[in-house]
């Protein structure tokens, strides 16, 4: 018996940073993927007629985690990141279009203090009544950027003219949200 309810009700929802996650992965010296991911996130999805009309959101650069904390440090630098002149990651829908059971989620995203269009493609997993009586829905998107747009440019050319770090950078989102009180 599935949890999943299927009327998604026109409301406005809180992202839920403890059941959501904000990931990239980037291909590290042309063969190995490197993940990394940012856990301070904030924000909300807005729906109507049964679908996403909208998505905002923010996440903390200085919770960005990686495997390693000397690597993780040298990502929140300014060779990549820059936390220090630029703390947050922004994210403002223009556009959210329902095709078959998927999501186009387009956007701006803001790095470094740069804003650029982005494009995601997601779908809604489910809504659900948890265990409190909260009603909460799930979302799942992914999309690729390229880093060098929003001035993370850092790299080290190696001898065979791969580059230590890729320039695309796929971005994957897996968000929670508890629905706001009328």
């Amino acid at each position: 018996m599935s949890v999943i309810e299927t009327a998604i009700a026109s409301a406005t929802w809180a992202i839920d940073a403890t059941h959501s996650s904000v990931g990239f992965e980037v291909k590290h010296l042309g063969v190995a993927t490197f993940r990394g991911s940012l856990g301070e996130v904030a924000g909300a999805v807005v729906t109507s007629d049964g679908s996403v009309a909208a998505v905002e959101g923010t996440a903390a650069i200085s919770s960005l985690r990686t495997v390693d904390q000397a690597l993780s440090g040298h990502l929140m630098s300014a060779d990549f990141f820059d936390a220090d002149a630029h703390p947050e990651a922004r994210f403002q829908s223009t556009s959210v279009t329902p095709v078959g059971d998927d999501l186009i989620v387009r956007g701006d995203l803001e790095l470094r203090g740069v804003s650029q269009p982005v494009e995601l493609r997601g779908r809604i997993e489910g809504t659900v009544t948890d265990p409190y009586g909260n009603e909460r829905i799930a979302i799942s998107a992914s999309g690729v950027i390229d880093r060098t747009a929003f001035g993370i440019s850092w790299n080290a050319p190696l001898a065979n003219g791969v580059l230590a770090v890729a320039e695309k950078v796929r971005l994957v989102l897996d968000i929670e949200a508890v629905r706001n009180e009328a």
